[in-house]
């Protein structure tokens, strides 16, 4: 269970850890889902603080199609810049980035299916991405393999069997005979690695048998090979008995015999291990960790093997792990100071022995070992020294203050106070001012003075990029835009690190919005995200551009299947009956019901639009009230636009495949929900007034022009019930954005109750919400 006093920095722990569990749908999914069932849910999971993180949800994540970043969101929706709005590992990845601690294989985003979620970054792909640049004596030990299941206390387990045979390869002490026992012995270990517990391990179907009593020369190594057994029995494991049996071979005389020398190294090494674990099973209380429980000499003795084996073996095989355990160590004996020390130490020392940072992992160890150690505690950041800890946290509180409960912001005056830190980082510390001004104060004019002049050339890092997209909002928000649009075009056509792609992409392609002119977003090669383009596709395109990109594509490519679905989606819901049948005629693919969203037999056909939904068949919902084909429908409606029948069988149309809600835009109301603050100093891509001509149908306004035309017939009784229905259990219009006064439904409900009780629809109808 998560919990912590500051309720949005609990739900940012819960949720990250849900997020990764979480099932993403395309857009056709999400169509199909009720926007005020869907909104619900969005609500439900933000309400959700201190939930536990293994209570999955499935809750939408989404996108930011705005370059505003200042506030956290909790699905993780990050800049590849050094933002606010981050999450507190993504700034330190791109900063371990800068520091060349690790690289990024960005994964290919020209060639994907089209669909966009968690755009422009998601901390999962970020993760995903990381590749070490500097690797420490320890790493293979660090890479867990396909045979141990990618489990670090399990690799061991196996390449601790290739080290012993190697030793014992080596100790010619030993006879061929007693080697063999020794590693028949070794491989009759049980073990969760091994899967072992319920199945007899292969040394043991084959009946081997093992001295009673073993040479002076193997006793040591049986001895070792028992306590490793002790040690890997998971949670059967004895820990302190392995710790004894350990302990008693520290003594051992290893002369200049290799193979005990191994073996001396080894069990020094070991007691680390059973010393780190004895602790934590003593701490261990219902789920959590308390430092409180542990029994001092406890600590006082692992710290003690740790500082024996680093000065008994000051090139030992096993020192970048030992002094891992250290840093392990200090976490669980709550010395927050020193584990703040030994961490600045391992990233300024990439060249030491003693080095032992998986830096892919060591953002996550940060944020949750030495940011937020407890569900109550911090980090002071006074007690950080390197820039690398000293930004991300310091990102993190300057978060706007709605994103807080009970922590506020950091004053200008604390983050002055931390200037002598920065030695040599002063252009994180500018930042860091810039930050404070643009976000704290919203004075953008005053930021501008932290910033870069030059005009930016080169590739640039990550902390570089981020001056000058810092740069480029204060000038849009201080209204200089065309300024900043020529620096978003020269930040573009720079070479750039993984990622920064989609930050100018996007600017270009709000200005393209801005301007109603997509030629280059469309043509222009350097422009590679399809989850732009998409959108543009779904909300800004008029039909001339539609019809564009739908004869430029094949229906079966993502684009040009989006496109030709906002065309015949666009003009019905706008009431463009004609533009409807001439665009069935040319964009409806022949083959339109085998396009069934993730139903599709065909795989080529799963990730696009539901074209069979446009072969509805109509229905029959009275022996007086029968609709026809939806061609039959429409062609009517050209003919008769204000026909009762036919408007109400099209928002039969509606309701059964719920295209309506194809215009909803999840993204943007879930950004207001999380940002709690809906005025946008900056532009959203496909915020625009729509391009398509006419207004939009509500099948709401249908329902009440039917039954308000005076007519007292069968149309207007079931229209009565299906606009109360528009409101069904939440009181919340599911058929419109208007909402109407409860006093207003009642008398509907009274009507259809009085003026057609012997319907059918007013038999069931027992509540009106």
């Amino acid at each position: 269970m998560i919990t912590d006093s500051n309720p949005v920095r609990a739900h940012e722990l819960a949720m990250k850890s849900t997020a990764d569990n979480t099932t993403r749908h395309p857009s056709p999914f999400l169509n199909s889902v009720p926007k005020s069932l869907l909104l619900g849910l969005l609500i439900a999971s933000l309400m959700s603080v201190g939930m536990s993180a293994q209570a999955g949800g499935g809750e939408y994540c989404g996108s930011n199609f705005s370059l505003d970043n200042r506030y956290y969101n909790a699905c993780q929706i990050n800049f590849p810049t050094l933002d606010t709005g981050n999450d507190t590992q993504t700034n330190l990845y791109l900063l371990l980035a800068d520091k060349g601690l690790i690289t990024f294989d960005e994964p290919d985003t020209l060639h994907t299916s089209g669909y966009y979620y968690d755009f422009p970054l998601n901390l999962r792909t970020l993760k995903h991405a990381a590749v070490n640049q500097v690797q420490n004596p320890n790493q293979s030990f660090l890479e867990p393999s396909e045979t141990s299941n990618y489990a670090e206390y399990c690799n061991s387990f196996y390449t601790g069997k290739t080290a012993l045979e190697n030793a014992l390869t080596l100790d010619q002490a030993l006879t061929p005979k007693e080697r063999a026992q020794l590693m028949q012995f070794r491989d009759a270990i049980r073990s969760e690695c091994a899967d072992s517990f319920n199945d007899e391990t292969a040394a043991l179907k084959d009946t081997a048998t093992f001295p009673l009593k073993w040479s002076v020369h193997a006793q040591p190594y049986a001895d070792y090979i028992m306590a490793t057994q002790l040690f890997y029995l998971g949670k059967k494991s004895d820990f302190d008995s392995a710790h004894n049996l350990y302990s008693a071979l520290t003594t051992l005389d290893a002369g200049d015999n290799a193979g005990r020398a191994w073996l001396l190294d080894t069990v020094n090494y070991m007691l680390i291990r059973t010393g780190i674990n004895r602790i934590y099973q003593q701490g261990a209380q219902d789920y959590v960790y308390d430092h409180k429980t542990v029994d001092p000499r406890l600590f006082a003795s692992t710290q003690s093997a740790i500082n024996t084996y680093l000065s008994r073996f000051k090139k030992g095989q096993y020192t970048a792990s030992a002094r891992g355990l250290q840093r392990r160590l200090y976490w669980l004996s709550g010395k927050q100071e020193q584990l703040v020390d030994e961490i600045e130490w391992q990233i300024e020392h990439t060249q030491s022995l003693a080095f032992n940072l998986d830096s892919r992992r060591l953002p996550e160890e940060i944020e949750r070992r030495l940011f937020f150690p407890d569900s109550d505690k911090q980090v002071d950041i006074n007690v950080l020294n390197d820039p690398i800890l000293l930004t991300s946290f310091a990102l993190y509180r300057l978060r706007p203050a709605s994103n807080f409960m009970n922590t506020k912001p950091i004053t200008l005056a604390a983050l002055e106070r931390l200037k002598p830190k920065f030695k040599g980082s002063m252009d994180l510390y500018q930042y860091l001012i810039a930050t404070y001004y643009f976000v704290q104060e919203n004075n953008p004019k005053r930021a501008l003075t932290y910033l870069p002049t030059a005009t930016p050339t080169g590739k640039l890092s990550y902390t570089q990029f981020s001056q000058y997209a810092l740069k480029a909002k204060a000038l849009q928000q201080l209204g200089r835009t065309d300024e900043a649009n020529t620096l978003w075009q020269q930040l573009h056509t720079l070479p750039k690190q993984p990622f920064q792609n989609t930050v100018t992409e996007l600017a270009l392609a709000l200005h393209a919005d801005k301007t109603n002119n997509y030629r280059s977003l469309f043509t222009d090669t350097s422009i590679q995200s399809q989850a732009l383009k998409m959108r543009v596709i779904k909300y800004s395109a008029d039909p001339t551009l539609l019809k564009q990109i739908a004869d430029n594509h094949a229906n079966t490519n993502a684009l040009g299947a989006e496109a030709r679905y906002a065309l015949l989606a666009k003009s019905l819901i706008h009431g463009r009956y004609d533009d409807y049948l001439t665009y069935q005629q040319r964009y409806l693919p022949k083959n339109a019901q085998k396009y069934q969203g993730y139903s599709s037999k065909d795989e080529t056909l799963k990730r696009l639009p539901t074209f069979s939904q446009f072969n509805w068949q109509g229905k029959h919902i009275s022996p007086h009230i029968k609709c026809q084909n939806l061609t039959t429908t429409v062609t009517r409606l050209s003919k008769h636009p204000n026909d009762r029948l036919q408007t109400l069988c099209l928002t039969e149309f509606m309701y059964d495949t719920d295209l309506t809600s194809y215009l909803d835009d999840y993204d943007k109301e879930f950004r207001y929900i999380v940002d709690d603050d809906p005025s946008e100093p900056y532009p959203y891509l496909g915020d625009v007034p729509s391009r398509f001509a006419g207004q939009t149908l509500s099948r709401l306004d249908i329902y009440r022009a039917i039954f308000t035309d005076s007519q007292d017939d069968e149309l207007s009784a079931y229209a009565l019930h299906r606009a109360i229905g528009c409101f069904a259990s939440s009181g919340n219009n599911q058929c419109g954005d208007k909402q109407v006064d409860l006093s207003v439904r009642k008398a509907w409900f009274k009507r259809l109750k009085s003026d057609f009780s012997q319907t059918t629809w007013a038999k069931n109808q027992k509540y009106y919400w």
